[in-house]
Order: C-alpha cells, then sequence, then structure tokens
C-alpha cells in the first residue's frame, strides 16, 4: 500500500494576500463536529431575505463548506479547493488537483484538509493555499454501480485525522508528524466520513458494514452487517448495498443511512442494532443530524425528508420535498436547512417540518448547506457556490384575527389568471402558515360574518377570482366591498379579479374595468391586458414599513391619487403595488400585489404585506 508523503513550500494558483476577518463561529469539518450532528450554534436564517453572493466554479459542486476565520473552503468538479471569504465572496484563493474535489474540507491548525478524486490526500496552508504536504492512497477497489458521487472527508480528532479510501482502507494520520498511526482494511470502497468518540472511529463500506475500529489500535471492535450487506445488484438492476451516508454519533447511537433503504441506529459500545427506519427501498444517502433527541434525515426516490425519534425510530414528521434528497441538513435554533435534487435549498422548521422559506438553484443539490450568522452557504450541480442571507429576528406571532386564503377548482373554471401550479403554491404556503383555506361559498360566508361583526380579517387571494356571489351587484353595495368596509383585508396578487367578469359557474366571460371603478372606486388603465403593460417598480419607504424588498413588477399600474398608500412605484410614477384603505385602521383595506404568475417564488414578503397591521 502506496504511503508516499511528498512536501512542497510553494505551489499554486490565484493567491492573494487579505487579511482573514472574523466569522461568528467555526465550522471546520463535515457537518461541524467529529460526530457529525450537523448541529451550528449561530443566528438562523429565519426567513429568506437575498442573495449575498454568487461564486462561479467550472464544475459542479458536491462538496460541502469548512469555514475558518471568515473563509469558506470548499471542492468543485474542476478539480479545485476554493478558498472565498465569507463576507463577500472574494476568492482568496484555489488549488488545482488531478481529479475532482466531492470530499469536504476539514481545518485544523492553519492547515486545510481534504481528498480528491485523484486518490490524494492534501494537506494546504490555510492562509496560502500552497501544499504542505499528500498522502496518495491506492487505486480505487472494484464497484458494480455508476453512482459513486462523493469521496470520503476527513475528521479531526485533535491532532489525528481520519479517512477513508476508494482503496478500502480507513487511514489514522498524525498531522503532526504526517505519519501513518494506523490503517484499517475493509476491503470495499469507503465514502462516507469516519465519525469520532472517545474511543472508537465509525466507519461505513460500500459492501454494506458499518464499523467501529479502535481509536488508538485500528483493530475492529465490531463490525454491523445491513441488510444491504446480503443484497446483489444482478437481483434488482441496481445498488441496495452501499452505506454511503456518513455516520452520526449521539446518546451512544450510531445513526446512518444505506441503499437498502433503511435508517439504521446501532449501540456504538456493542453494535447491536436498536432500531431501523423503512424508507422502502428508498435509499438514505444523507448524513442524519440529530439534535433534541431528534434524528433528521432525507430520502431518495421516495423524496420525503423527516424528523425520527432516536429513542425509538419512530417517525415524528414527514416532509415532501419535491425531488430526492441527498444533502444533509444543517440544525440552526429553530430551523433545518438542507438541499433538494429540484435545485432548491430549503428551511423547515425542526419541530413540526413545516416549510418556512426556499431559494431555487441552477441544478440539483447534493452539497450540504453551512449555516454562520444569518447566512446559508451551500454549493450546487450548476457549478455555483451560493450564499443566501436571511433575516436574522424570529417572525412576529402571528395576529389573532381569522386569516384565509381563498382557493377553489371545478369543472367549468376558465380563463385562470397563474398557471403551472402557482396558484397552489401559494395556497399551501399560506396553509403551512396557518390560513385556513376557504372555497367560494366560504369566502360568501367569510364576508358575509365580518361585514356585520368587524372583528377583523384578512384573506390571500391564491385564485385570482372574484366569485360572482361576492360582486353580484356591482356598486358599493357589493359583498366584497362591504367587508373592506368595515375593516376587511384583501390581498390580490394579480390582476384585478373583478374587471374579469365570470357567470355563477367561473366561466371567464370578458374584461370590463368598469366593474371596479363602480364598486371598489378604482380605474386600471386600458380596456383590455394588452393596454396595461408591465413595467420596473420600485418600493417606497411605506411598502418597506409594510414588509416589502427587491419589488420587480407591475402590472396595470394606477394613478397614485387613487389609492391611500404606495407601496410600489413604476418607472413613470405610477402606483405598482398600492392599498386603498376604506375606512378601518392601518393595515386594512385592498392591497394590490403582483407576483409571476407561472413561477414559484417565497411568498414571506406577501405575507408581512399581509400581516401588517392586524391584531394592533
Amino acid at each position: 500500500m502506496s504511503r508516499t508523503f511528498i512536501i512542497v513550500f510553494v505551489v499554486c494558483l490565484l493567491v492573494t494576500s487579505v487579511d482573514v476577518g472574523t466569522a461568528q463561529q467555526q465550522s471546520p469539518m463535515f457537518q461541524t463536529n467529529s460526530r457529525h450532528t450537523g448541529v451550528y450554534k449561530t443566528t438562523p436564517a429565519y426567513r429568506f431575505s437575498g442573495v449575498k453572493f454568487v461564486f462561479k466554479t467550472g464544475g459542479p459542486i458536491r462538496s460541502s463548506a469548512a469555514l475558518a476565520q471568515g473563509v469558506l473552503f470548499f471542492g468543485s468538479g474542476d478539480g479545485c479547493l476554493y478558498a472565498v471569504e465569507a463576507s463577500t465572496g472574494k476568492e482568496r484563493w484555489r488549488f488545482k488537483t488531478g481529479g475532482a474535489v466531492h470530499s469536504s474540507p476539514a481545518v485544523m491548525d492553519g492547515v486545510v484538509y481534504f481528498t480528491s478524486r485523484d486518490g490524494g490526500l492534501y494537506a494546504l496552508d490555510r492562509a496560502k493555499g500552497r501544499l504542505v504536504w499528500k498522502h496518495q492512497m491506492g487505486g480505487d477497489l472494484p464497484y458494480a454501480n455508476g453512482f459513486d458521487y462523493y469521496l470520503s472527508s476527513p475528521t479531526m480528532a485533535g491532532a489525528i485525522l481520519y479517512v477513508g479510501g476508494g482503496d478500502g482502507n480507513l487511514y489514522a494520520i498524525d498531522t503532526r508528524t504526517r505519519k501513518i498511526v494506523w490503517e484499517y482494511t475493509a476491503g470495499s470502497r469507503i465514502r462516507g466520513t469516519p465519525a469520532v468518540d472517545e474511543n472508537a472511529v465509525f466507519v461505513g463500506t460500500m459492501d454494506g458494514y458499518l464499523l467501529a475500529i479502535d481509536k488508538k489500535k485500528g483493530s475492529l471492535l465490531w463490525k454491523f452487517a445491513t441488510l444491504g450487506s446480503t443484497l446483489k445488484i444482478e437481483d434488482f438492476g441496481y445498488d441496495r448495498t452501499a452505506l454511503v451516508s456518513s455516520p452520526s454519533l449521539a446518546n451512544g447511537i450510531v445513526t446512518v443511512g444505506c441503499r437498502d433503504g433503511f435508517l439504521y441506529a446501532v449501540d456504538a459500545a456493542t453494535g447491536k442494532q436498536k432500531w431501523s427506519n423503512n424508507h422502502e427501498i428508498s435509499w438514505v444517502l444523507s448524513t442524519p443530524a440529530i439534535d433534541d433527541g431528534k434524528v433528521f434525515v432525507g430520502s431518495s426516490d421516495a423524496q420525503f425528508f423527516q424528523a425520527v425519534d432516536q429513542a425509538s425510530g419512530q417517525e415524528i414528521w414527514r416532509y415532501r420535498g419535491g425531488g430526492p434528497i441527498w444533502s444533509s441538513a444543517a440544525v440552526a435554533g429553530p430551523l433545518l436547512y438542507f438541499g433538494v435534487n429540484d435545485g432548491h435549498i430549503v428551511a423547515v422548521d425542526k419541530e413540526t417540518g413545516v416549510e418556512r422559506w426556499r431559494f431555487k438553484t441552477g441544478d440539483r443539490i447534493f452539497s450540504s448547506p453551512l449555516v454562520d450568522n444569518g447566512m446559508v452557504f451551500c454549493g450546487s450541480d450548476d457549478g455555483n457556490f451560493y450564499a443566501i442571507e436571511g433575516t436574522r429576528e424570529p417572525d412576529p406571532p402571528a395576529p389573532s384575527v381569522r386569516r384565509a386564503v381563498f382557493w377553489e377548482t371545478r369543472p367549468g373554471f376558465s380563463g385562470r389568471w397563474f398557471s403551472g401550479g402557482t396558484d397552489e403554491w401559494i395556497r399551501d404556503y399560506f396553509k403551512r402558515e396557518g390560513y385556513e383555506v376557504i372555497d367560494a361559498k366560504g369566502l360568501e360566508v367569510l364576508m358575509e360574518q365580518e361585514a356585520s361583526a368587524g372583528s377583523g380579517s384578512v384573506v390571500v387571494f391564491a385564485d385570482n377570482r372574484a366569485p360572482q356571489s361576492v360582486v353580484k351587484e356591482e356598486s358599493e353595495k357589493a359583498l366584497l366591498r362591504k367587508y373592506l368596509n368595515a375593516g376587511g383585508k384583501i390581498v390580490w396578487l394579480g390582476p384585478d379579479p373583478i374587471a374579469w367578469k365570470r357567470d355563477s359557474l367561473g366561466k371567464f366571460e370578458g374584461i370590463n374595468y368598469d366593474r371596479s371603478v363602480r364598486i371598489l372606486g378604482i380605474r386600471y388603465p386600458g380596456k383590455s391586458l394588452e393596454g396595461i403593460g408591465w413595467y420596473n417598480s420600485t418600493v417606497t419607504g411605506e411598502g418597506k414599513k409594510w414588509g416589502l424588498s427587491g419589488w420587480g413588477v407591475g402590472l396595470g399600474c394606477v394613478d397614485p391619487s387613487q389609492v391611500s398608500t404606495v407601496l410600489a412605484r413604476d418607472e413613470h410614477g405610477m402606483a405598482g403595488a398600492w392599498v386603498k384603505n376604506f375606512g378601518g385602521k392601518e393595515g386594512t383595506g385592498l392591497v394590490q400585489l403582483f407576483i409571476p404568475r407561472d413561477k414559484i417564488i417565497d411568498l414571506y414578503h406577501v405575507k408581512r404585506v399581509a400581516e401588517y397591521g392586524l391584531g394592533r
């Protein structure tokens, strides 16, 4: 077995000399620590706020970042390891290897350690990116399946580095002497990253075994056989054997996923199984995160993310992700962050599994997020490394008033504004936020009750349609107008639905903006959609106070003199987003916003506007 070390004093590319800043915390290795719990002791990104920077590489980014002294370190399929400032996205340096860098770096005592597809374990000077030493592992052992995306990443425990190789060996290397302390021959590729406790090193193999190796001696303590160790690829046409997931350690239990479709919990001392959770053949590739007695892990073809009780293995909640989930979760405060293979980075509530926000990248995500001081950092297969900025304060308590989202569908509907599932997305988002979903009859009942009681409520129109029952009287006597007069609040996200005249079955009959004048006292420009136009709109100071930011385009912008509050103003000075108050307190009335009709976006700012002034 090769044990060659190369010591080099000067190497590679694009080195810049810049003072190192200080981040809020350090995340020096995969899943933050040697036990892979994935818990970040930092300020969460409560809601999506914007993109701080996007750093472009020349290949897919399946490596997960490490953070040390304000600098992010991550690899790319282009064969480079990058050092990038976390605050600015400015490149410090890059180092070119002979293969794709799909491992996650570990940073310790001024040195960055990582592996490459070329079989090398590299040690670089953290500040300059120069090669300090390199250990060349042996060639990859045979593996029949093509899904071999990840590489084992170094785990640091004191001065000792532990890492697996495609050559089937687990290595323990003293980083002070640069000598191998021991190596254990597993006989199968090792792609997972070792987890380490006081006594043992735990790692999975591609032939379906979870190993516990004596931390000091390198001898086998126990060997746990998964169901996958008994299965053969020729019987299924795909791999149901490999342990690609890295083990996680907490409370004396090792938790790991397998391609046999199970999540396993094993006693760390004895190697005896405590429980398994069945994903029904779906690969479990993500590394489990563990916090507060719960295990958080994703599933591949089953396309869900789950929380499992660590003691019993019983599922607590399940989130449907919209694609396979190979990414591992980062836990920060009350939220979990992970990537989905449909390209989204998602944040969900760790207690309930309710989605809080999402951000779309350009391709699938195999990388795992890192969270620091209200920022989420993650790579994508589009070759970009994303720095996403979040709000640093938790949401205010939900208002006590009634909150509803209007949506329905039935045969006979025509002339819908939203397409591509956007209306369902709006409906589901507000439902997750605690809004009741109401149909046309429910809308009529709510407006009748509130027109009489005036207790306060808000209705967001996910279905951009005004049912005939609430606008039957084409005047100020219309039920919808009575509701607004009594202090109700309506949020429209598309063009004025009153102008879109429909019959009792919801069939579209034509556009008549005179109806809007008679019922609302608002005249939209033009007599048809073609006469309205799309114009760039900029959020006003009032719009920011209500909760808007980063506004884009307004449709059917109106004369500001017709409204009470201009939330966004277009390039002609017209009101591109606005509020018309009908005599209620501030925060009530008709709110006109515009969102893309055929694209899913984060709706947090819409929710902020919808709830502005309620319950005050």
